[in-house]
């Protein structure tokens, strides 16, 4: 929720500012003499920003401050919200901002600016009343400051397997047989984790178990105040010496209570008594002390002194909520062991010296570390014939038993994972440096139980091992000096003798070494210069740019999937059922229920896995089941077992940088299960202000640029296969789990809600910015959605296929996002009043076929920037819609459009249009839309065809061009025929489609050198034009459609197409021949054909087996001879690549 507070109040304030600091803004602030006002505003705004993102940086985040940050967020909605509603409230000027001329409504707006800055002063001065934010240079140095942050992101690093699913036995040691173990030297057990109660019940315990008292003459509790004062400490311990061995304070205390009796020797003593009583004390007996609470190295350096090693099995407690402490403690050669999990982020850990049993004692707990794991061939066995590893206490260790604790449960579906990461460290690496691979892919995965897998693996020979997990805060001293024990390095001495000695180590032995959950590329680079010598190292993380950054190559990055679901099922019987789970015939309904769970875990075994274990322990009923289900998205609230999947996944989002938990945020308008296409998603957030214009790149390339930073930190899932056009992912969803977390943060901060069914509208509070409307919401009673929600801060109105015509609301005033896609039953005249939305900046109307004509007020959205109206009857643009100046993206189909498009100067897609026979201004003013990237025309007509050429020529941003001139029947009609010498298309083009016949293509192509993607249809090119664009060094995409070719046979000739990736033949009617010679299209991957025989008989596809690079066949054969996809078949027969083959079940 802190992060949350923190992310959304810096978003808003971006939005505030941009506005504060607007032209508009400061024109109407100067019209009206209140300039330094609005300064005043925006600088303040300003400050606030700096002070949310040195409160970000802070480990202290508490109640006061999260409140001050809630303040700072309505304020920065509020000073926006006014300062759009001046805007409101005026006149437009001729220009293109709005002055007030009557002299009430100016001092009306004048007195509320003067306000508005009393409310932004008064914020600002509660940050200086209550110290809610220190400076730069005044972090944090208590405990008391640190120990949530450090405490809780140190608890994650432990290894995930071990939390949640691993459960190892050799991983939660007994804490009485580490206190009365035969040891007899002095040793320091330090207890970390959890909070100073649940620690203190631990020790307690301990320390009271008679059978641990009998082991000790001596025992104290001491609980640490501060400042730490020497002399206290001592008369502490002595008191207690007294307490507990009243016989020893002589006297007559027997006529007094023990207390006062302690208390008068206590005073009657002088300190070198009281020295020499606990010097006794402490040397001549055995003496179990606690010390509570210690939170600095220098207090434990003075505590230590004074407890001698009296070689008679003395052994010191040392609670504490800082885990560097704990290892300070106990020193160099620790082993860390679970004591208890109370929950998956609530654990106890002991930090202790590897222990010798005591002789009574049964339990077998044996630790061994990864340096003394041997797995040669030749290694000895016992009688059953499994591998024995020896320990340095000279014990026997059987490998089988080892493996036996690991829960192979967790490693269902995995086989194929395991494989590769196994394959790829046992591969040669040709490449300089180690060779490091990485497990990527989201929290709960079970990144680390497959890594353990394999570091167990006998596959790996006798490689020396050695694993490290990234605790949180990041230590990289402590990381590489638990690598070096790990390896039989000396761990102590100074930092720089270890990393030469590891460094000389790793260069002479072949070593394997694991680093689990690495979260930056930061952290991988304080260590990788240590480990350069490693033979491999696998790292695990959750996301692609940290294992691209580690890995450098592709091919040794490994990206972790859900399960299937039959394996997901498996799972999930066997966590259920537990050792039953072969004997046990689950009925239909009830593997209905079970399949409606896991879909909601959507294949992520730590939720399969928790949730199977959780029902372990209910009824195992159909009904038992559809309860659950039902009401699994509270348990994960408030479920102690259940809440370990959502702490798993927070983690993802509390690591976003703060602009990307905004974008996230925005996915919680979306249905579950809804694909959200990414381009639409992207315009959305520019038109919200979450991507801006930055470092020279537009606000759409940083939304693009965000999109895939949230894909590769699997926060959201590709929604399907890769766009072979553009290289990337057209879609995404959410994980049903991650959706819920998504819905609960931005519920936290009234950023969004969705009217649904089973939604309460009485659980909204305050202002609403973000509103969805699902289909399956029935309630259609307007006054109750005006009355129960507030709708006049919403800034987007999102509505799902359902239509009711008060959805959009008057009092709406500061509305920005429209999106009223696939609503069927939308009607012109309920969009007539849009134009009083003088703030939208996106209106999608997209497959609203209800939409004949736009509305004339729609020429008022001066603000507008987004336009969709594709899949509507509107068949020509209304006049007034050049008045839209900031509209960059115009998409629709086939309409005409007006005289003077050339105004709408800041369009970036013009998509597709109709040119007219008497639109020939219009065909002209297309020269004027210099930022145009998209363009898609359509005409009949070669009156304008110069025209058009000689218009976009000068278009030096075009990156995307689609013409198509359907006038087939006329041999005057000529796509191309004004192209060549002087007038050539616009160098920067990447992307051509032509629909129409084309003859000089070969004297203007050669002029595309950047071209990457043609498609061609009705063009009748010869084989003369093909060359020519085979030559085109770029090119990755072809596509060659119906009349595309004309000719007998087509060639692609040797050394012709070099970049070519994707071939794509549909329909080509005339060629009877296509041929491959030896030496073309060497990149070639997917070739795709579609073929009718009443097109025409294309009666030899020749020289596939040329193609080198070729992996895919997708073949669309329609009424065609089976002798055909024989023959594809036969050249297949031997090919290098194994070549797969779809379409018509070949």
């Amino acid at each position: 929720m802190e992060a949350t507070a923190l992310s959304v109040g810096k978003a808003v304030l971006d939005g505030a500012l941009g506005y504060a600091k607007s032209f508009v803004a400061g024109e109407i602030a100067l019209q009206l003499g209140i300039e330094r006002d609005v300064i005043f505003i925006g600088d303040e705004l300003e400050m606030m920003q700096s002070f949310l993102m040195t409160a970000d940086e802070e480990q202290d985040r508490h109640k006061v401050l999260l409140t001050w940050v809630k303040q700072v967020r309505e304020t920065a909605y509020n000073v926006e919200d006014n300062l759009m509603a001046f805007a409101v409230h005026s006149e437009k000027k001729p220009i293109c901002f709005y002055i007030p001329r009557n002299l009430w409504e100016r001092r009306r707006i004048a007195k509320a600016v003067k306000e508005l800055r009393a409310k932004v002063e008064d914020v600002s001065n509660r940050n200086l009343r209550y110290r809610l934010i220190r400076g730069s240079g005044s972090k944090p140095t208590t405990a008391a400051e640190e120990q949530a942050n450090v405490a809780t992101m140190a608890m994650m690093g432990i290894n995930e397997a071990n939390r949640t699913a691993m459960k190892l036995e050799n991983s939660v040691i007994d804490f009485r047989q580490l206190i009365t173990s035969e040891d007899q030297g002095r040793s320091v057990v330090a207890v970390w984790g959890a909070t100073a109660d649940l620690r203190t019940t631990a020790i307690q315990d301990v320390y009271d178990d008679p059978a641990v008292r009998a082991n000790f003459g001596f025992r104290a509790w001491i609980k640490l105040v501060q400042p730490f004062i020497p002399k206290d400490f001592i008369q502490s311990l002595v008191r207690q010496y007294y307490e507990n061995f009243p016989d020893a304070i002589g006297g007559t205390h027997k006529r007094r209570t023990i207390g006062v009796s302690v208390f008068m020797k206590m005073e009657s003593m002088s300190q070198s008594e009281m020295l020499d009583v606990f010097d006794t004390k402490v040397s001549d007996n055995s003496y179990m002390i606690v010390v509570d609470d210690v939170s600095t190295k220098e207090q434990w350096d003075c505590i230590e002194n004074y407890f001698p090693d009296n070689k008679k099995g003395s052994r010191v407690i040392v609670s504490t909520q800082q885990a560097e402490i704990a290892r300070l403690c106990t020193g160099k050669e620790y082993l860390v062991s679970e004591l208890k999990q109370l929950s998956y982020n609530q654990s106890l850990y002991l930090f202790h010296k590897k222990v010798m049993p005591s002789s009574n004692s049964t339990n077998e707990n044996l630790e061994i570390s990864s340096s003394e794991i041997l797995e040669e061939d030749n290694q000895p066995k016992d009688e059953d014939g499994d591998k024995v590893f020896y320990l340095t206490s000279g014990k026997k260790y059987n490998r089988s038993r080892t493996m036996d604790q690991f829960d192979e449960t967790l490693l269902l579906g995995r086989t194929t994972d395991k494989s590769r990461v196994i394959e790829l460290v046992g591969q040669p690496h040709d490449g300089q440096g180690c060779k490091v691979i990485s497990v990527w892919g989201m929290g709960g995965l079970g990144k680390t139980t497959l890594v353990q897998s394999v570091y167990r693996s006998p596959q790996l020979g006798n490689w020396k091992r050695a694993w490290a997990t990234a605790l949180r805060p990041f230590n990289p001293e402590q990381l590489i000096r638990k690598l070096a024990g790990d390896l039989g390095v000396a761990t102590n001495g100074e930092f720089k003798d270890l990393t030469e000695m590891l460094t000389q180590n790793l260069k002479q032995e072949s070593c394997l070494i694991v680093l689990d959950d690495i979260s930056s590329t930061t952290e991988w680079d304080f260590v990788g210069n240590c480990l350069r010598n490693a033979m491999r190292i696998i790292i695990t993380t959750r996301e692609k740019s940290i294992a691209k950054h580690c890995s450098k190559e592709v091919i040794n990055m490994h990206n972790l999937s859900g399960l299937e679901d039959d394996v997901a099922l498996d799972l999930f019987k066997r966590k259920v059922f537990k050792d039953d789970f072969e004997k046990i015939k689950i009925s239909p309904d009830m593997t209905e229920q079970a399949r409606l769970i896991i879909k909601k875990c959507d294949g992520l075994p730590l939720a399969i896995s928790t949730i199977g274990g959780f029902l372990a322990t209910k009824p195992k009923t159909s009904t038992e089941w559809r309860k659950t289900y039902d009401r699994i998205n509270t348990e994960l609230e408030i479920n102690q077992e259940l809440r370990a999947i959502k702490a798993v996944l927070l983690r993802s989002y509390d690591g976003l940088p703060y602009h990307l938990k905004s974008c996230f945020l925005y996915f919680s308008i979306f249905p579950e299960d809804h694909k959200i296409r990414r381009k639409p998603l992207i315009r959305r957030w520019v038109a919200e202000g979450y991507a801006r214009e930055m470092h020279g790149m537009t606000a759409e390339e940083v939304g693009d640029m965000y999109f895939e930073q949230l894909l590769d930190r699997s926060m959201i899932l590709p929604g399907g296969d890769v766009n072979i056009y553009s290289g990337k992912f057209d879609s995404c969803q959410l994980h049903d789990i991650m959706r819920q977390i998504c819905i609960s943060k931005a519920r936290e901060e009234n950023l969004a809600f969705t009217l649904e069914d089973g939604c309460s509208l009485s659980s909204t509070q305050g202002t609403t910015r973000h509103l969805a409307i699902s289909s399956n919401w029935n309630r259609y009673e307007q006054d109750l959605i005006q009355t129960m929600v507030d709708l006049s801060h919403v800034r987007s109105l999102t509505v799902f296929e359902a239509w009711r015509s008060f959805y959009i609301y008057k009092k709406m005033r500061f509305l920005r996002v429209l999106d009223l896609e696939g609503t069927q039953e939308v009607r012109d005249h309920q969009l007539n009043g849009i134009g009083e939305f003088i703030h939208l900046k996106f209106l999608s109307l997209k497959c609203c076929p209800g939409i004949d004509n736009l509305p004339n007020s729609l020429g008022k959205l001066s603000n507008l920037q987004i336009l969709d109206i594709r899949g509507t009857c509107v068949r020509e643009l209304p006049a007034n819609v050049t008045n839209l100046q900031k509209l960059q993206f115009l998409r629709a189909h086939l309409v005409l459009v007006p005289r003077g498009i050339g105004k709408l100067n800041a369009l970036c897609t013009l998509a597709h249009v109709k040119l007219y026979e008497k639109g020939q201004g219009a065909v002209k003013e297309l020269a004027q839309l210099h930022q145009l990237r998209k363009l898609g025309v359509e005409g009949n007509t070669k009156t304008y065809n110069k025209e058009f050429w000689s218009a976009i020529r000068s278009l030096n941003h075009l990156q995307s061009l689609s013409v198509n001139w359907y006038c087939r029947g006329s041999d005057n009609c000529k796509l191309d025929s004004p192209l060549g010498g002087s007038l050539l298309p616009p160098r920067s083009i990447e992307s051509l489609k032509l629909d129409g016949p084309v003859v000089r293509l070969t004297e203007w192509i050669h002029q595309l050198q950047n071209l990457t993607r043609l498609l061609l249809r009705g063009t009748g090119l010869q084989q003369d034009a093909i060359q020519a664009v085979g030559k085109l060094p770029n090119l990755a995409i072809l596509n060659m459609g119906i009349f595309s070719f004309k000719g007998e046979e087509l060639i692609f000739e040797q050394g012709s197409f070099p970049s070519l990736v994707l071939l794509e033949f549909i329909q080509i009617n005339d060629a009877s021949s296509v041929k491959f010679e030896d030496g073309t299209m060497p990149k070639l991957e997917v070739l795709r054909i579609k073929l009718d025989a009443s097109d025409g008989e294309l009666q030899e596809l020749s020289g596939l087996r040329y193609l080198t690079g070729l992996k895919e066949i997708q073949l669309d054969l329609w009424r065609c001879l089976e002798e055909k996809v024989v023959n594809v078949l036969d050249q297949l027969v031997g090919h290098q690549n194994n070549v797969r083959v779809l379409g018509n079940e070949y």
